[in-house]
């Protein structure tokens, strides 16, 4: 089953960091087989105030940092379980 994340590229996310996120994700992602991780970007969603915000599945993340990114995607991609909200 293929592992999904969705980066939201609202005016609030996109400027509170998933414009850097994005880049983190998809230099993230050239070491992985894009038939394993799908990486979509969505419009807002209504999660301004939390924001920046990211899906792993349809689990939702917000204010993450870059450092804090790195170590979701390690855990999302390389772990086989489903991964809990925070």
């Amino acid at each position: 089953m293929k592992k999904k994340i969705t980066i939201c590229m609202g005016s609030s996310c996109f400027t509170r960091g998933n414009k850097d996120n994005l880049k983190i994700i998809q230099d993230y992602l050239k070491d992985y087989d894009s038939a394993e991780i799908v990486l979509t970007g969505s419009l807002c969603k209504e999660q301004c105030s939390n924001g920046p915000v990211i899906y792993l599945d349809d689990t939702m993340y917000s204010c993450l940092d870059t450092a804090q990114l790195t170590d979701l995607l390690d855990s999302f991609v390389k772990e086989p379980s489903t991964m809990e909200s925070k």
